[in-house]
């Protein structure tokens, strides 16, 4: 059996930190899952890759030699795929944008919308839809020109300008005692039970969040770890426990079912943001990078403008990012 790209890379990065969480953490994947991954491999290959124990991972000389040909292996597929796209740059094709599920919808909807009743750009436009965890490598690998993303993302391969940020509410059912507050303070639900999403759904806007609560010294008591926002409405409308949503999430579907209460101070939000390659289809894509910018606002209104210290879009970012 020959393993896939993503088995090779998880196996080299484990070799380059000799420490399954840290790789873990790096891939963006569960440490159950990169060590199944591991122990699959070596099922298949039947030799062992690393010794481990409590304390520490080594590489054993399979796994040297593994490791060193997997990197050549990478090298030369990403030399191919780049042989490939350079001489088929004279045909433009469609424009791939990629979104995460948690990201605004209806700012986006507004955004798809603007853009064909102006007809930007002469090319077509493909907004695609993806899990979270997958943008990254897929901007990467050059499947999409740009994404969306809940958070800022780190890659010096990437180029990552903040649009906006909106305001997460607390989301309780209507019987909550918080139901008809007009606000809530962080200390005002320290100990309630919590709906949130899972680490491996989206790992920027998990982080993101997490660092936001950890700020106001606040740690979420997760009871139900759910994949998308839809969920976390849902579980906190039946009593599930407490939620934190967008505010464009607030809608007549819910009626009086669900309550939304503004959080003291604004002192949770999402951050969205758009990366693109720094050696991409730059003309295209600047374009498009511009035309967002400029529609944040105008779009949506929950949407709001970055301040000048939250690293607004202009031409440095990228270079800057």
């Amino acid at each position: 059996m020959i393993p896939n790209e993503r088995t090779i890379r998880l196996i080299v990065t484990l070799a380059e930190e000799l420490h399954f969480g840290r790789a873990a953490a790096m891939l963006h994947v569960s440490q159950p899952a990169l060590s199944s991954t591991v122990k699959n491999l070596e099922l298949d290959l039947g030799v062992r890759l690393f010794r481990r124990n409590s304390r520490n991972v080594e590489l054993t000389e399979a796994g040297r030699v593994f490791v060193a040909e997997a990197g050549r292996l990478i090298q030369e597929g990403e030399r191919v795929i780049a042989l490939v796209r350079r001489s088929s740059a004279d045909i433009p094709g469609p424009l791939r944008i990629g979104y995460p599920a948690s990201m605004n919808l209806r700012w986006l909807g507004a955004l798809i919308c603007r853009a064909r009743r102006e007809g930007f750009l002469s090319a077509e436009i493909q907004f695609i839809s993806s899990e979270a965890v997958h943008l990254r490598e897929d901007l990467l690998k050059q499947t999409l020109h740009c994404a969306f993303f809940a958070g800022q993302l780190r890659d010096s391969d990437l180029s990552c300008v903040t649009l906006s940020r909106e305001v997460l509410s607390v989301a309780v059912c209507s019987g909550h005692s918080l139901a008809r507050a007009a606000f809530v303070r962080i200390d005002q639900v320290r100990d309630e039970p919590v709906v949130w999403l899972r680490r491996d759904a989206d790992p920027l806007l998990y982080d993101s969040f997490m660092a936001l609560c950890s700020a106001q010294s606040y740690q979420p008591r997760v009871v139900q770890e759910v994949r998308t926002f839809y969920e976390c409405l849902q579980f906190a409308r039946e009593g599930v426990g407490i939620t934190f949503l967008p505010s464009s999430m607030k809608s007549s579907e819910c009626g009086d079912a669900v309550s939304f209460v503004c959080v003291a101070e604004d002192a949770l939000y999402v951050e969205y943001t758009l990366a693109y390659r720094r050696d991409g289809d730059s003309d295209r894509v600047d374009q498009f990078v511009e035309f967002v910018n400029d529609n944040v606002v105008k779009t949506c209104p929950h949407q709001q403008a970055p301040s000048r210290s939250i690293s607004p879009f202009n031409r440095s970012d990228k270079t800057n990012a």
